[in-house]
């Protein structure tokens, strides 16, 4: 007769209700939402757009913007143009020289290149400023004067920087000085 000492039992037991735990959890986790305190659902997404969208809209009857003269592209970004540039609009991989200043809906200045007294150079298209500056940038020409009414998820999105809060519109006065 064979015997089996009951302490072997019982790991015998213990290993095989381990595994069993290890596997459960394993396919249970699989098929949770993502517990990633920063990921933004595409449900978030577009509700924020929806938001954004009635934000610019109050904003623009709140501060008689003629709205007949502001162009909305696909993406959500207005652009109201106060003085007409020259030539081509700008490219990709050219530099823009540029004054601007930067509001929030509310009208409160978060940032100027009058400031510094300087003005601001960017690489165009190259992801080295908002996507709302990239992309209103590719609308403009040399010598224009423009308004960019950024929606948040243009701008700096859910999360903020600095002194910008999560979801903020943004409002930037640009001056076109020179394009090479």
């Amino acid at each position: 007769m064979h015997l089996i000492h009951p302490k072997q039992k019982l790991s015998t037991w213990f290993a095989k209700a381990l595994f069993l735990f290890v596997v459960v959890v394993s396919f249970s986790s699989c098929k949770e939402e993502n517990k990633n305190p920063y990921y933004i659902t595409p449900e978030q997404i577009e509700a924020q757009k929806k938001i954004d969208e009635e934000t610019i809209r109050k904003y623009f009857r709140a501060n008689n913007v003629d709205t007949t003269k502001v162009v909305r592209l696909n993406s959500g970004l207005y652009i109201l143009t106060k003085k007409a540039g020259e030539g081509d609009v700008i490219k990709p991989g050219q530099y823009a020289e540029v004054n601007y200043i930067g509001r929030n809906v509310s009208n409160d200045v978060f940032d100027s290149s009058f400031r510094s007294g300087k003005t601001f150079s960017v690489l165009v298209g190259a992801g080295q400023v908002i996507k709302g500056w990239d992309e209103g940038l590719q609308q403009l020409r040399k010598g224009e004067e423009a308004n960019l009414y950024i929606p948040s998820y243009l701008g700096y999105g859910m999360y903020g920087s600095g002194n910008i809060p999560p979801n903020s519109v943004l409002i930037f006065e640009i001056d076109v000085l020179n394009v090479r």
